[in-house]
């Protein structure tokens, strides 16, 4: 297990975070995943719901091979960070390639991981539903800011700016590539590789829609036979 280096950290957290009393509760791991987080900037306006979509609670989580004296942890959707507080400031964890974050009371488990889709390649977190050497199987997670609207008349009130909780993307992963979840019998045949009439037989015998998360794992499990 990687062990935490005392001296490092406090002069980190000194530098960082000021004479703070909570100095010694940050954790320094060799290859840095406390020693540089960043302080998150406030709205300076009103935002109506909420980015969290675990709720706004801060969790035990457990990191593998680090030291069991981490931050509690939160998961903010919109901006795609993990958040711990330190006294009355809010920080975001640094992100590290491949580390995985267990919340315990979730029973979630969240990957930092660089995908491809859409054309696109970002860095960010995604819970881990399915972790096989052959296909593995994520989801991501998102919040929306969308726009408020202003009252055009002195009877009604301007609408704030609003978090709205975009669709689940499920993506299966496989040699470090990232597709989007199979919509259907033939979509799956083509992308895990398998005949086509023995994924038929069981997707009609257990009943699989390939819409319902519990289903999409059942299928994964059965793919990595």
């Amino acid at each position: 297990m990687k062990k935490i280096l005392f001296i490092t950290g406090v002069l980190l957290a000194q530098s960082l975070f000021s004479q703070n009393s909570d100095i010694l509760n940050v954790v320094t791991t060799p290859d840095g995943f406390y020693s540089k987080p960043g302080r998150v900037t406030k709205e300076d306006r009103r935002i109506d719901g909420s980015p969290y979509v675990n709720g706004d609670k801060f969790e035990k989580v457990i990191i593998k091979d680090y030291s069991k004296n981490v931050q509690d942890l939160r998961y903010n959707a919109y901006r795609d960070e993990m958040e711990f507080k330190l006294g009355d400031e809010l920080y975001n964890a640094n992100k590290t390639e491949g580390l995985k974050v267990q919340f315990l009371s979730l029973k979630k488990t969240y990957e930092s991981v660089t995908y491809s889709y859409d054309g696109k390649t970002k860095s960010g977190y995604l819970v881990l539903l399915v972790d096989k050497p052959k296909f593995s199987l994520y989801k991501r997670e998102k919040m929306e800011l969308m726009g408020g609207t202003r009252s055009n008349n002195g009877f009604t009130k301007d609408a704030n700016d609003y978090y709205e909780r975009d669709k689940d993307l499920y993506l299966i992963a496989k040699d470090k590539k990232f597709l989007k979840f199979p919509k259907n019998t033939s979509e799956a045949s083509e992308v895990f590789s398998i005949d086509k009439k023995e994924l038929e037989s069981f997707v009609k015998s257990n009943k699989i829609n390939f819409n319902k998360e519990p289903d999409m794992i059942k299928l994964v499990e059965f793919i990595n036979k």
